[in-house]
């Protein structure tokens, strides 16, 4: 039979079997389970191609990815793969239908489901009862006018005597947090309270359960079943007494369940675990057997709602749980006050959250003719990343997909790590489920083309070990390992076992440990790079599962000269120095906006105080907008906030007029002088980044200059729209050439790199209670003290779907390693050793912390369960090699080809490529009494007084490299001295050369312009040290601070950033149209300055 115009399209991607089967079943609803690198976008694009040749337009097939950067990628591709189709068509009428179809691209709805449902609330406005030009809040705007509602609501609520046993329960401070989470999640709020979900019921419930757990029954059967002699013959004069008194306990515990008398049931059952179920009485029978059993199915069972294992847990009060029914109902209405504020701020503004996106377009969908006309519009819909989705979500892709077999999914439970962003991973299992009981198609795709065989294989052992293979009981949420298959059969040729490494560092205490970990993982990389495993810097990638993991490994690589790049954890307009201008220019262009103006007025441009806030605000019998306020009489204030007001007053008005009248670009600059916003940042600067604040404010004013644009509002809805709230979605960043990445595991989903290393892996979770949970099966629970029983079953099940994520986030770390994959911990000669993950990963390699303490460099070789060996180093701060002398530290600073800071606005298809904002203060750090400074420092003082273009003679240079050096974190007087004379040397040859005086006299000059060009499908960005102007002729100076002391170390360097600048070429071709001409100016070959013209 002859092929179909599909089954072509498809045969044409080179798919698997099973990917084929998928993108050409029809008829069924199609659940796939894609595995880490096992070819799922390829398979969804195939899919979505063979339906177009089906005869779908692209408007009747929804394509709904995880972040807007994929559904750029899948459009990308889907276009690619119309081109190619074009360019094979048999016939002009096939050329013309493809060629019709890629035009029709640009209106394809491939999008977040976000953006879906906005398009279903613009359809249907009136029945939604949204205005079609709703705005969508940004999320941290959403934010602050969440705090700052709560704030106002519970100011009210004070003077309320209702609301007195609320405030005695909690503090003023609980209350808020209380209601700070339920507006937070203000849609599990609202379902939890319209189920009216019984809190004694379900305490009840799980207590009956638990008490009447049969191996529980077994052992209180057979401790009855021994007469009194047997007792005492059997356990002993010290055990017998306690088992008879456990059992009369018990029995008080029983009658009174039977009674329906729950709090005294449980305090007998507390009394009967703290007096009566200790170890260590009697001597060893079958009775001591019974009691220890008994103990742990307590500690496992009834410990969880009860309490009374651990000598602070109080017994349960009956007066607590009397507290938590008596506030319940004002916890109830509070909270409906403080969302009907909310969603009135929200009308005020024409916007909505993404909240209401959702709720709004699953209501919309319920109404059967608005179903009937999408699912009449909707003809086929793929939804990617499907593990991460919450159950509204489901409901408006199942209300879409309808009955007819048009709905296909993809994911991967293993990979499910967004729970933190309410995504919910028993929604895909349960599709899952429900596919394979309607008998539609169920597909595994377990062949991954990422990690060769070997190293695949070694992984899946340890993931076992951590995951287990099986379900648990009454947990849907966990999900056990499963195998993967390897497309790779073999290592490549420049790898060498063993395929994993262990890294760890001994220290007193985790403060000592964790630096000399870094410093031994960046040893070992030198010489791996040494031996050619690792092939270039940009190879290597280091996962994290938190931020607060970063400072000390870049610490290690600053002093060993290993470049890095620490990737975003936000996107860079989230970043709060830009935040700050940005609300400051939302308040210029509407100065009645009071939660715009109270940003404005808390900046540290402008300085008030929360009080000076407050007092603007309610000053007098009538509430007042900030504006206007500020107007009136504002004796009231303290002399700080009055001189504070009057100079905001003069800068808004100087500024106001010239909104909507002058470009952004210009209404920023005077802005940014009018506040002396630099010195600000200056002062904020305090982490070693070395100006990274005011590259911040550049790249802000760099963006502001290319997007052309004079309406204030039109530029925030630029950005609004090319921002892809990277918080929320998680996007990975361009491509860093030449350095080692640092990211956070939620930043790799998605990536894959030749080696990986999971940093920080004896990091652990906080495990601290919430004051307040919202789970679907137990309703609202609150802390109180003592905690309530239903809190009590509420912090388990939190606790146990956390545990489960802990397994699935370690499973995608794992699995983005291609060809090596390090894990580097440290190991504590405190009480708790080890820790984390590399605690789990170690016991299953039965690998002993107290011998490793004893132990330095190669430790030894444990295999997994399948006999793979792993290589485990241990360092107590020496070298990880030593038999072997380390790489030397690079005599040249870190400078990678190309930086991937931030790239310029108007490229619609560029990735925010942005640093994450740390949390713990970045210095370097001096290892040895030395004057060594590390040349990476005085790269860096040096690029600074060349963009500032000072002289070495100018008064203001040996200020600002003081201040530079002491930014940097050079730990003594004798080293930054040193920083400086070197800087001031280099400087001072720059302006004896006969370059510095010529470009002196230049008709236009730009310091580190910041750029982006497309390399293929990758965008590139950077900075270009200096661009200059001469008459009509354009020229580009990259200065450099190398060591050269030969010949051939010059020639060396020179064909190195020689790539470098051709980069620098073609983005200046881009950027003006012509040419420029190029140059490096060594500031030390052989003690002189150096211009290298030859490009």
């Amino acid at each position: 039979m002859a092929e179909t115009l599909a089954q072509r399209v498809v045969n044409s991607f080179g798919l698997t079997k099973d990917q084929r089967t998928s993108a050409l079943e029809r008829g069924k609803n199609i659940v796939v389970t894609a595995g880490a690198g096992s070819g799922k976008t390829r398979t969804l694009v195939a899919r979505y191609a063979s339906l177009l040749a089906d005869g779908l337009s692209p408007r009747q097939v929804v394509a709904i990815t995880f972040t807007e950067k994929a559904a750029r990628e899948m459009r990308s591709r889907l276009r690619g793969a119309l081109l190619d189709l074009v360019s094979k068509a048999d016939s002009i009428d096939e050329r013309a239908y493809w060629t019709s179809l890629n035009n029709q691209m640009d209106s394809a709805r491939i999008g977040t489901i976000h953006s879906l449902c906005a398009e279903i609330l613009r359809a249907h406005p009136a029945e939604a009862g949204v205005d079609p030009r709703f705005d969508v809040i940004d999320e941290g705007l959403a934010k602050t006018l969440k705090k700052q509602l709560v704030e106002t609501v519970v100011i009210g609520m004070v003077s309320q005597t209702e609301y007195r046993p609320l405030f005695q329960a909690l503090g003023t401070q609980g209350v808020q947090d209380l209601l700070a989470t339920l507006l937070d999640k203000r849609l599990e709020a609202s379902e939890i309270f319209a189920s009216n979900l019984d809190g004694d019921t379900i305490v009840r419930s799980h207590l009956e359960a638990r008490f009447h757990a049969p191996a529980i029954l077994d052992c209180i059967q057979e401790l009855r079943g021994f007469t009194e002699r047997q007792l005492f013959d059997d356990a002993g004069d010290k055990l017998a007494p306690l088992i008879i008194d456990l059992l009369k306990e018990w029995e008080k515990a029983e009658e009174a369940f039977a009674n329906g008398n729950i709090i005294p049931c449980t305090q007998h059952l507390y009394k009967a675990r703290r007096d009566f179920l200790k170890k260590g009485a009697g001597k060893k029978g079958r009775i001591k057997e019974i009691h220890a059993d008994l103990q742990s199915l307590y500690d496992e069972f009834l410990d969880p709602l009860i309490g009374g294992s651990n000598k602070t847990d109080e017994p349960p009060s009956a007066e607590s749980e009397a507290t938590f029914k008596t506030i319940l109902p004002l916890v109830e209405k509070s909270f409906a006050d403080l969302h009907q504020s909310y969603q009135s701020e929200l009308h005020l503004r024409h916007a909505l959250d993404f909240d209401d996106l959702e709720y709004g377009a699953m209501s919309l969908l319920q109404q059967d003719a608005i179903c009937a006309v999408w699912q009449n519009e909707v003809q086929a819909l793929l939804v990617d990343e499907f593990q991460d989705t919450n159950p509204r979500q489901r409901s408006i892709v199942d209300a879409l997909a309808g009955t007819g077999g048009r709905l296909f999914v993809v994911g991967d439970d293993r990979q499910s790590i967004y729970r933190f962003r309410r995504a919910d991973v028993t929604v895909f299992r349960n599709v899952q489920s429900r596919a394979r009981t309607q008998g539609d198609l169920v597909l595994d795709l377990d062949i991954t083309y990422r990690a060769h065989e070997p190293l695949l294989d070694a992984t899946g052992n340890l993931l076992a070990g951590v995951m287990g293979m099986e379900d648990r009981l009454g947990q849907p949420f966990y999900v056990p390992f499963r195998p993967l298959k390897a497309y790779r059969k073999a290592k490549p040729d420049h790898i060498s076992d063993p395929h994993i490494e262990f890294i760890l560092s001994a220290g007193e205490d985790a403060e000592d440990a964790r630096p000399t970990a870094a410093r031994a993982l960046a040893q070992r990389l030198l010489k791996l790079r040494e031996e050619g495993q690792i092939q270039s810097w940009d190879d290597v990638a280091l996962l994290f599962r938190a931020t607060t993991g970063y400072t000390w490994y870049e610490d290690a690589f600053e002093d060993t000269g290993i470049p890095f790049v620490t990737v975003a954890g936000r996107g860079f307009y989230e970043r709060p120095e830009i935040r700050d201008i940005l609300n400051i220019l939302h308040a210029l262009t509407d100065p009645a906006d009071d939660l715009a103006m109270a940003g404005l007025l808390r900046s540290p441009a402008f300085g008030l105080s929360d009080s000076a806030l407050y007092l603007l605000r309610h000053h007098g019998e009538k509430k007042s907008s900030y504006w206007n306020a500020l107007h009136e009489d504002i004796s009231y204030l303290n002399e700080p906030d009055q001189t504070c007001a009057r100079r905001t007053v003069s800068i808004l008005n100087d500024l106001l007029p010239r909104v909507d009248r002058e470009s952004v670009a210009d209404l920023l600059k005077e802005l940014v002088d009018a506040v002396d916003y630099r010195a600000i940042l200056a002062i904020e600067d305090e982490r070693g980044s070395n100006g990274r604040l005011w590259r911040n404010l550049d790249k802000l004013l760099a963006d502001a200059q290319s997007s052309g644009l004079v309406s204030v509002r039109d530029f925030l809805e630029y950005l609004i729209t090319l921002n892809d709230a990277g918080a929320r979605e998680g996007e990975a960043p361009a491509e860093a050439q030449g350095a080692v990445r640092l990211m956070t595991i939620h930043k790799s989903k998605g990536l894959e790199f030749p080696v990986v290393i999971l940093a920080d892996a004896t990091r652990t979770t906080t495990n601290r209670s919430e004051p307040v949970y919202l789970l679907p099966e137990m309703g609202l629970s609150i802390q109180l003290k003592p905690e309530p029983m239903l809190y009590r079953l509420s912090k388990q099940l939190d606790a146990l779907q956390n545990e489960a994520e802990s397994g699935r986030l370690l499973y995608v770390a794992m699995t983005r390693a291609k060809d090596k994959l390090i894990i580097s911990g440290h190991v504590s000669n405190g009480r708790s050793k080890i820790a984390g993950w590399m605690k789990e990963l170690c016991e299953i390699l039965e690998v002993n912390p107290d011998e490793l303490l004893m132990e330095t460099g190669p430790y030894s070789q444990p295999k997994t369960a399948q006999k793979h060996p792993i290589l485990v180093w241990c360092s107590h701060g020496q070298d990880v090699h030593p038999k072997n002398e380390a790489p030397a530290p690079s005599t040249s600073p870190a400078e990678p080809p190309a930086l991937p800071l931030y790239q310029p606005l108007i490229d619609p298809v560029s990735i925010a490529t942005t640093e994450d904002e740390e949390t713990v203060r970045r210095v370097w750090r001096a290892t040895e009494p030395t004057l060594y400074v590390p040349p990476s420092v005085i790269g860096q003082m040096t690029h600074k007084a060349l963009e500032l273009w000072l002289h070495v003679e100018d008064p203001r240079l040996i200020p600002l490299l003081e201040s530079l050096a002491l930014d940097a974190g050079l730990a003594t007087d004798e080293q930054r001295i040193e920083a400086v004379r070197r800087v001031r040397e280099l400087i001072g040859r720059f302006c004896a050369h006969p370059l510095r005086e010529e470009i002196g006299n230049i008709d236009e000059r730009h310091h580190e312009v910041p750029y982006t060009r497309m390399n293929g499908n990758r965008s590139e960005t950077g900075y270009i040290d200096l661009l200059y102007r001469k008459g009509k002729e354009w020229f580009v100076v990259d200065f450099k601070t190398d060591v050269i002391r030969s010949e051939e170390q010059y020639k060396e360097l020179v064909g190195k950033y020689s790539r470098q600048l051709e980069r620098y070429a073609s983005a200046i071709k881009q950027l003006l149209g012509q040419d420029a001409k190029l140059s490096i100016c060594f500031l030390d070959n052989n003690g002189r300055t150096h211009v290298a013209n030859q490009f």
